[in-house]
């Protein structure tokens, strides 16, 4: 039986229990700022576990997960990856423990023989034990554990945390009919959360139950298709077939091999679906984590398996094909192959990086081992690595290992958080009263209405309300006075929260005994902060006040959101549909938008998407807004922006009969209302990745007034008219061509006269010429020309060296040789040595190298070193 095949059965299945199919959730989750990737089933559904959500009782669903904490074991054990898909049922306070037994048992045993399973409880939960009896499970076959092996979180009631927890019941497979034996596979977990751990440590049960269950699919299939290893099933095999087919070299043993292509297998995997998904790889974060998975992947290729390819040559984007036939007939498959130039393109890109930094970082981490005390790696040098070189701390980690090297993993984490400091220092927004991203606003003010019941600035730019909270950067206060910056917690707000790549709104608030100025305003723990300062009297809980949102602002950036859509519509129309939106800011009449394409926009296509933006303009096309189920939504074509979270019901904005959304951002009446839209730039940020800044509004209209300005300007200097400035331009840049030939072919006449004198004044060393000089005022063009003249004059062989210094910190180096001199002297070399003595590097060809450095003052130093290499290899 297929993977395909038992994931749709699977979820059929549950479709038939009652439960809604549910579509997986993007890996990079979305208003969840507690996790990394989406790493279990059930993360897509916390809201409904706490009592958020409450239009969905219980659902299906295979999610994509991704789970980085321990890479080393991935290929070595058989069942361990980094990307895997999770399938699970899910009940939020509905049915509970014997309907989750009963078809969990069903399921399975409608696929594998039952002799073949055997059953875990935790050892006081009774009541699992006797529903699994009652399904005719042996009494042998049923195991009780502990709380380390069968509670969630695993040792919660003698450790903790605190809050909802649960028992668990596990169902495992054993080829040989055995209970736990070696050969036990663990194929399914069955969550039953049903306490609420207090601070004392009693669990206490929760008045709403809930089933949460995870099965991995790769896990499934090996079983059911009968093979040893998840690496043998239909999901992998295609690409380790097609990393079989590079080759393997002689210098690794099968057993490396073997770990090699299951390792390269799952990071390639993951780091595909990462990729169609719009992650790139970066330094921070997301973005870290898909770097390392490229990098090891390419580490993994040339020393577990010898590879060889050589200094420059990259293979993992050559296995992205077989990840899309791994993938066939899964929901993902036409999403793999839309986004299969963009994946391919973005890992060999990276792949590339990695190679020109490889030798490199191998040579310095080889130095760190050699002159290491005892075997252990200190952490700063880890950082180096990473800093200076691009290695991942992992695969600092994975050298060190293999060459019996232990790394100081907390120094390493000690000296990144100290960078990050430093890069924050210079920030304005670092530290102080508003970094909240994860305060628990919640736990502490009770009584607050739900997110989506906050926000009532659509209807009204102004509204009173009452002040539920005060923060003032340490802790929550009954008060705040002139001055004093403050986060500011409404019962209910006219302020737009940052949300959707939107600016959050700025304006005032007036209470009966003072008034602050807001800023900004965001959302944190699903509560809208207003950051504030108090500039009269003062504020204080409890108290009514009225809040009033800046109009105008409001105003214009309503005009980027509104022409942000009609962007991500021009470019879809004039680049196709690949060109999908990968994130947006937009503030006062200013817009940047991210968005997929392998290319570039060449003019012309600048040009059409942004006249298709100004004709829309011109239409006055209406703006409605409306609310649907999410899947309605979905069905009429609205586009959701990747890595959003939307909940059942959206808020959908359409402009005209062409552009759909879902979007909870605020927008103008109508398209004239955006006045004017101009592109400022258009650039890559990343591989597969464009970005196109615009501005809008009186914004766009004050740039075209001042590019007018400029022009007339420019047409009045050269003495034509305005249409004619391009080809005024073409001639004066013909006129200054032709003045630098001109130029250049003096600099050669005159370097021939300076020749002969420089010539006359070289030294005769072991019976070769050696002429160095120091050149006033020259640049490093004109060295070059003049070294190549003294050579050209020499009547026998020679060495010629020309420095020459351009201000206070620049230094230009030169060095030329004939060519029976260069198995002796090889000017790169030598050229190499010397410039440090100037603070600065260079080399270059055995016959002719350049150099540049930062200290004038080391120029006599670097030419009295120069002969005297000059005199030691004339020696040999």
């Amino acid at each position: 039986m297929t993977s395909a095949t038992l994931r749709d059965r699977f979820l059929s299945f549950f479709e038939a229990k009652g439960h809604a199919r549910v579509a997986s959730d993007s890996l990079i989750p979305s208003g969840d700022p507690t996790v990394l990737f989406t790493s279990a089933g059930m993360n897509q559904f916390k809201d409904d576990f706490l009592g958020r959500r409450t239009d969905r009782k219980r659902t299906a669903t295979c999610q994509k997960c991704l789970r980085t904490a321990d890479l080393e074991n991935v290929g070595k054990r058989a069942s361990h990856h980094s990307f895997f898909e999770m399938l699970g049922h899910f009940s939020f306070g509905d049915y509970f423990k014997a309907e989750a037994i009963q078809w969990g048992w069903e399921f399975l045993t409608g696929l594998l023989p039952a002799a073949n399973l055997w059953v875990s409880v935790y050892e006081e939960d009774e009541e699992a034990f006797q529903l699994w009896r009652k399904l005719g499970v042996p009494e042998p076959r049923i195991k009780r554990f502990g709380q380390k092996d069968n509670f969630w979180p695993s040792n919660a009631p003698k450790e903790g945390p605190n809050g909802p927890c649960g028992p668990c019941s596990e169902i495992y497979f054993d080829a040989e009919g055995k209970v736990d034996g070696p050969k036990s596979v663990e194929v399914w977990n069955l969550v039953f959360t049903q306490f609420d751990r207090q601070p004392d440590g009693t669990l206490a049960p929760l008045p709403r139950k809930n089933i949460d269950t995870g099965m991995g699919l790769e896990r499934l299939a090996r079983v059911v298709q009968g093979v040893a290893t998840d690496y043998e099933t239909d999901l992998f095999a295609p690409i380790v077939a097609a990393i079989r087919a590079l080759g393997r070299g002689t210098k690794v043993t099968p057993e490396q091999a073997i770990f090699a292509e299951r390792a390269i297998a799952d990071h390639v995997r993951a780091a595909v679906f990462l990729l169609a998904e719009g992650l790139v790889p970066s330094n921070e974060s997301r973005g870290y984590v898909l770097r390392m998975l490229i990098r090891r992947a390419h580490r993994l290729g040339r020393a577990g398996l010898d590879l060889d390819l050589g200094s420059k040559k990259t293979f993992l984007a050559s296995l992205v094909g077989s990840v899309e036939q791994a993938m066939q007939g899964s929901p993902y498959a036409k999403e793999l192959a839309s986004r299969r130039p963009v994946v391919q393109k973005a890992i060999e890109q990276e792949e590339g990086q990695f190679i020109e930094t490889l030798q490199a970082g191998t040579a310095r981490l080889d130095e760190v081992m050699a002159s290491a005390k005892g075997r252990a790696i200190g952490g700063d040098e880890a950082f180096k690595l990473y800093d200076t070189y691009g290695f991942p701390l992992e695969l600092t980690v994975d050298i060190a290992q293999e060459r019996g090297f232990t790394v100081d993993q907390a120094g390493f984490r000690t000296a990144f958080k100290a960078q990050q400091e430093r890069s924050r220092a210079g920030s304005q927004f670092g530290g102080g009263v508003f970094v909240t991203d994860t305060l628990p606003v919640r736990e502490t003010i009770k009584g607050l209405p739900p997110k989506d019941a906050q926000f009532v600035g659509y209807e009204a730019l102004q509204a009173d309300a009452v002040i539920k909270g005060l923060w003032d950067g340490t802790g929550w206060v009954a008060k705040a006075a002139a001055g004093q910056p403050v986060g500011i917690v409404l019962d209910h707000s006219p302020f737009y929260g940052e949300a959707g790549g939107q600016i959050g709104d700025a304006g005032t608030l007036d209470g009966p005994k003072g008034r602050a100025e807001i800023g900004q305003t965001v959302w944190v723990d699903e509560t809208l902060i207003h950051q504030a300062t108090v500039r009269e009297g003062t504020l204080s809980v409890q108290e009514t006040v009225r809040a009033r949102v800046d109009a105008s602002r409001r105003l214009r950036v309503a005009r980027s959101h509104t022409a942000a859509h009609l962007l991500h519509w021009a470019l879809r129309k004039v680049l196709g549909p690949e060109a999908v939106q990968a994130g947006s800011y937009v503030e006062v009449e200013r817009v940047r938008f991210d968005f997929s394409s392998l290319k570039g926009l060449h003019e012309e296509q600048r040009h059409d998407v942004e006249a298709l933006v100004n004709q829309r303009v011109r239409l006055v096309d209406e703006i409605r807004t409306n609310q649907m189920r999410l899947e309605e939504a979905k069905r009429d074509g609205a586009l959701a922006l990747f890595g959003e979270k939307y909940g059942g019901t959206v808020r959908v904005v359409t402009i005209g009969d062409y552009s759909k959304e879902l979007c909870g951002g605020t927008h103008v009446l109508h398209t004239g209302h955006v006045g004017t839209f101009l592109i400022t730039g258009e650039s890559s940020i990343a591989a597969g990745t464009r970005r196109i800044e615009a501005l809008v509004g009186d914004a766009a209209a004050g740039q075209q007034h001042q590019q007018l300005r400029v022009l007339h300007e420019a047409a009045k200097r050269l003495g034509r008219p305005a249409h004619e400035v391009a080809a005024g331009l073409e001639e004066l840049l013909e006129q200054i061509k032709r003045l630098e030939r001109e130029r250049k072919g003096l600099q050669v006449e005159l370097a021939k006269v300076e020749a002969g004198r420089l010539v006359a004044e070289g030294k005769k060393i072991n019976g070769i010429t050696l002429v160095t000089s120091t050149i006033k005022q020259a640049d490093r063009e004109l060295l070059a020309v003049l070294a190549d003249a003294v050579r050209n004059s020499l009547r026998e062989d020679g060495v010629v060296l020309l420095a020459s210094s351009e201000g206070p910190a620049n230094v230009s180096l030169v060095m030329a040789t004939t060519n029976n001199l260069t198995k002796r002297i090889h000017a790169g070399q030598l050229l190499k040595a010397i410039s440090p003595l100037t603070q600065g590097s260079g080399g270059g060809r055995p016959e002719f190298a350049q150099a540049g450095g930062k200290d004038p003052s080391g120029i006599p130093a670097a030419l009295k070193r120069a002969e005297e290499l000059v005199r030691e290899a004339l020696k040999t």
